[in-house]
């Protein structure tokens, strides 16, 4: 597979703080890319910058071949990336329709000015509506965002990146705070997305890593520790060192959050 996302020696120092020490990694196109790692460990520094929140103290990031290390992130987003955060980014005195439909109509361009075609309004609700369709919100359509679960809330941060219709989607930690039943419905959900679209995602969780990822990238201290398959990553020596503080016989099961014995 061709790769959409490249970094290449990517450094983030804040003062003294190294975040990112000399971080590589490759997407391939329609990869499942999960990223692990102890607390501290660089993950969401590593996605804001991919993501051009920040700056990298050097380095580069290039997406679909090209050199994006300067844009900006709305830039970076109509070159096909959308990201969701740790925490909601909503709305909350808008409808969940309201909501997407912001999202879908600036993709778009359109005004909701009084010069706005009825066909252009037309295009955008029927996307708007069919995103909730496939986000399972369609019944929530008119409730406040305010009002919906967090694991709603969740599916409507994700409607909202999908609007933009990303080829890469940057998830960070999707099923964070979720009940068992909200974390199984997310990741079925994540499962359903078109391998047209390509997910990198942070995750603390290690049933939703091996559920979803393709491979696993490890980061500790701001490096990248070990890459490869799940089967391989989760029996590896070094993973389990850094998880667990020492080098046990004994496998990284799935259902246990890193860190934990």
């Amino acid at each position: 597979m061709p790769d959409l996302l490249e970094v290449a020696d990517v450094h983030r120092h804040f003062g003294g703080l190294r975040a990112l020490n000399g971080v590589n990694l490759a997407i391939g196109a329609g990869e499942r890319r999960a990223i692990i790692g102890p607390n501290g460990a660089g993950k969401t520094t590593l996605f804001n910058v991919m993501a051009g929140e920040i700056a990298p103290t050097s380095g580069r990031i290039f997406l679909d071949g090209e050199d994006v290390t300067r844009r900006k992130p709305y830039e970076r987003s109509t070159r096909g990336l959308a990201r969701t955060f740790q925490k909601n980014n909503l709305f909350l005195g808008l409808s969940v329709f309201e909501n997407v439909r912001l999202a879908v109509q600036r993709r778009r361009g359109v005004s909701f000015g009084v010069v706005s075609s009825a066909n252009g309004l037309s295009d955008v609700n029927a996307e708007t509506l069919a995103l909730l369709d496939q986000l399972d919100l369609r019944t929530r359509e008119g409730a406040p965002a305010r009002e919906l679960s967090y694991g709603e809330q969740r599916q409507l941060e994700m409607a909202i990146a999908l609007a933009c219709r990303p080829r890469l989607l940057l998830l960070d930690e999707p099923t964070a705070g979720m009940s068992p039943a909200e974390t199984a419905s997310m990741v079925d959900l994540i499962k359903s997305f078109s391998r047209e679209l390509t997910v990198l995602i942070i995750e603390h969780d290690m049933d939703v890593v091996f559920a979803l990822a393709d491979r696993v990238t490890v980061l500790h201290y701001g490096e990248v520790l070990v890459e490869g398959p799940p089967v391989e990553v989760r029996n590896n020596p070094e993973v389990l060192a850094v998880y667990l503080g020492t080098n046990p016989a004994s496998s990284l099961h799935p259902g246990g959050v890193p860190g934990s014995p």
